[in-house]
């Protein structure tokens, strides 16, 4: 089965919800504070208010953003993934940076007048403003004998000297002309293997102050002292092993920030700062000349408003991480968002409310809905949370059949969720290394706190791999997929509790599924199993399963299946983005953060807004919104719309679609009664007869049968242009 391409005609619209608590950089700016961070970058004016959020749908074309400076002219650069951003708050401009058809990371950027230097994960960048409004005009990965094309994490420019901290090493060289800097020849270097007080190979920082050059490592803050006979780096008094994550040079002051706080060298002399208040160690900081702001490794941003070392949160950073794990939506809006580092946490539109009071462990794994739109959330460790309006309740081995991993010293209380579904009436559960030789636990959503409301499917009724990692359940069956173990089907019938009428069927690749190695499962409208795999896409067909060829340029390893209320299926891949897979003609879209709004194309989960349609993709790099084109979908035929109406066409580009959120047929009538055209409602209308010709202006009738002969019925006004 081959999926063939196709392109929507009408434009997605897309929204992106990210954290800004990861910090990279901070800069005081003309009086702002500009945040880079993982999830987009900000502007602070006002302490008590939001600031600016900028993210990949505002010019950026990425939220992992590393730095920002001004140059000389007033002109803002902004760093980030495979990018440099000419920013402009009305319109930014970006320059891609790639090496071998991949994106490159960009770490640091320093102004040197009509060009700019930058640091990337695979060496130095020359780039200049000026020849043809802005292009690279040269690169550098040699650097002495240090290891070739290495990470540049920082540059210093001092007069026409360059020195750049790298992964490797430090090394500096004369750049009066950059054409010499293509010789491994011209640049001295630093390295562990002549300094091996150093400690480390990675150079972090590099500054130079009060006319000293000092370093900063893994290891600890170093000072470099070179003399006529001796080179050497001297070790600064917060010692060794404290890793530095960043220098800021500050009118006459070196603040420096590491993993035991922060501290300022004035007039060579050391002295620590307190850090009150603040949940982890400080990232990096600046200061507005008021008071101090700092910003944290995933922690998020805080201030210390009144100079007593004691810190503050600045509150506006948006979702607790970026790393989704799982996601879902209920019919209010409610989304309930699992964090790969992070307690669950649910987003009414305008707050996060984090659930990290209730001994949830970091991890969540993965979020479902029951049929009254409360969430349950499987954890690492931790078993299952219901979370409810007013209620937020555990499930793990001491309340429940779940059980835990059991390794030594045996530990049953680490329960391992990786996969939850339901069916309206019972829970599934399935537990990852569950030692009892049961790892799915089913329960009586009606019976939840008695011990008679929990069973188990396990080695009794054939299913006999413990290694589970993903399930789904329709009409009496259960899809159990394993690592390695291929899949489980197991036949519950009406009563899941009924261990005589109940039985579990194993497939692997000897049944036709082209990996053992299962990612995601998901029974489609009509029944059949389709199965992610970490070399592509199975489907289950009548008595075995066969191959399907995902869209061009998605997989092969797909982590993500959804079907919406039209029976398109949503395909999900671990590095290569999106795909839509039309239920009625099999023709495909892919979306990627190159050719679209979506944030990543590292997804991890998909839920689908059971009003609206609209798909809510969870990745490695916050959540994209891809909004339906409406503003509500609707199961009820009388409801049902067609948009936009009226129907204005310029050219076949226009289509007119129907909010209904089930399969149906779609005919087109004349006022008099005449059948214009006939298609499935997953099939936009340009405006032509069966014929293929273009209809005339005028009033239209629509008429919509679904599945089961039932009728809607309305009306559109078709203007052309």
């Amino acid at each position: 089965m081959i999926l063939s391409g196709f392109a929507s005609a009408v434009p997605p619209t897309w929204q992106t919800i990210s954290s800004l608590k990861d910090v990279r950089k901070m800069r005081l700016i003309d009086g702002t504070l500009w945040v880079a961070t993982s999830g987009g970058l900000m502007a602070v004016t006002d302490a008590d208010s939001p600031g600016r959020k900028y993210d990949n749908l505002d010019g950026l074309g990425t939220t992992d953003i590393t730095d920002i400076i001004e140059d000389v002219n007033g002109q803002k650069w902004v760093t980030g993934f495979g990018r440099l951003i000419k920013f402009s708050e009305e319109e930014s401009k970006q320059f891609l940076f790639e090496k071998d058809n991949a994106l490159l990371s960009l770490f640091c950027v320093v102004d040197d007048g009509d060009k700019l230097w930058i640091g990337t994960d695979s060496g130095l960048v020359l780039f200049s403003k000026t020849i043809d409004g802005g292009q690279i005009q040269d690169s550098y990965g040699q650097f002495g004998n240090l290891s070739a094309n290495p990470e540049v994490k920082d540059i210093l420019l001092a007069g026409d000297t360059i020195w750049i901290a790298t992964s490797s090493g430090l090394a500096v060289a004369e750049k009066t002309n950059p054409m010499l800097l293509k010789s491994p020849a011209a640049w001295a270097v630093f390295s562990i293997e002549d300094y091996p007080e150093l400690g480390a190979e990675e150079i972090q920082r590099v500054a130079l102050f009060e006319g000293a050059l000092y370093v900063a490592t893994s290891n600890g803050m170093f000072r470099l002292d070179r003399s006529p006979g001796d080179t050497s780096f001297a070790v600064m008094p917060i010692g060794i092993g404290q890793a530095i994550s960043d220098f800021k040079i500050e009118n006459d002051s070196l603040f420096f920030y590491y993993n035991g706080g922060m501290g300022v060298v004035k007039d060579s002399t050391f002295s620590s700062l307190p850090t009150g208040g603040l949940p982890s160690f400080p990232f990096t900081g600046a200061n507005n000349g008021a008071y101090r702001w700092v910003g944290l490794d995933g922690d998020g941003i805080y201030q210390d408003r009144d100079s007593s070392g004691l810190f503050v949160e600045y509150p506006y950073t948006g979702a607790p991480g970026n790393n989704i794990s799982g996601i879902t939506v209920n019919a209010e809006g409610l989304v309930t968002a699992g964090f790969t580092e992070r307690p669950a946490a649910q987003y009414n539109g305008e707050a996060w409310t984090v659930y990290d009071a209730y001994d949830f462990r970091d991890q969540t794994l993965n979020v479902i809905l029951d049929s009254s739109g409360n969430a349950w959330v499987g954890t690492w460790g931790n078993g299952v949370w219901f979370i409810g309006e007013d209620t937020v309740v555990n499930y793990d081995e001491t309340n429940s059949t779940m059980r835990g991993i059991g390794f030594a010293p045996r530990d049953y209380k680490f329960v391992i969720v990786r996969g939850l579904a339901t069916d309206g009436r019972y829970l599934y559960a399935a537990c990852y290394r569950a030692v009892t030789g049961y790892p799915v636990a089913i329960g009586d959503l009606n019976n939840l706190d008695s011990p008679s409301g929990w069973d188990s499917l396990g080695i009794d009724d054939g299913l006999t791999n413990e290694f589970v990692n993903s399930i789904d359940c329709h009409q009496g069956r259960l899809a159990v997929g394993t690592i390695g173990g291929g899949i489980y089907m197991c036949y519950l019938g009406d009563d899941p509790f009924d261990a005589a009428g109940r039985y579990c069927r194993h497939y692997t690749v000897d049944s036709g599924l082209v990996s053992n190695n299962i990612r995601a499962i998901r029974f489609a409208p009509d029944g059949n199993l389709w199965v992610g795999t970490d070399r592509g896409l199975s489907r289950w067909d009548l008595d075995r399963f066969v191959d399907v060829t995902p869209p061009e340029g998605i997989g092969p390893v797909m982590t993500a299946l959804e079907f919406d209320g039209r029976k398109n299926l949503w395909l999900g891949s671990e590095r290569t983005g999106l795909a839509r897979v039309d239920g009625a003609t099999g023709a495909s879209a892919v979306y990627t953060a190159r050719n679209s709004g979506l944030v990543s194309n590292a997804i991890t989960d998909l839920a689908l807004h059971p009003v609206t349609g609209d798909l809510y993709v969870g990745t490695s790099a916050g959540i994209s919104i891809l909004q339906s084109g409406v503003s509500w979908f609707t199961s009820l035929l009388d409801d049902v719309v067609a948009f936009p109406n009226p129907f204005v066409i310029r050219s076949d580009r226009d289509n007119l679609q129907f909010n209904y959120s089930k399969s149906a047929s779609v005919r087109i009538f004349t006022v008099a009664g005449e059948l214009v055209a006939e298609f499935p409602i997953n099939t936009p209308w340009n405006g032509r007869n069966q014929k293929g010709r273009r209809v005339a202006s005028g009033v239209y009738l629509f008429v919509l049968t679904d599945e089961d002969g039932n009728v809607g019925k309305g009306k559109v006004l078709v203007v052309r242009e």
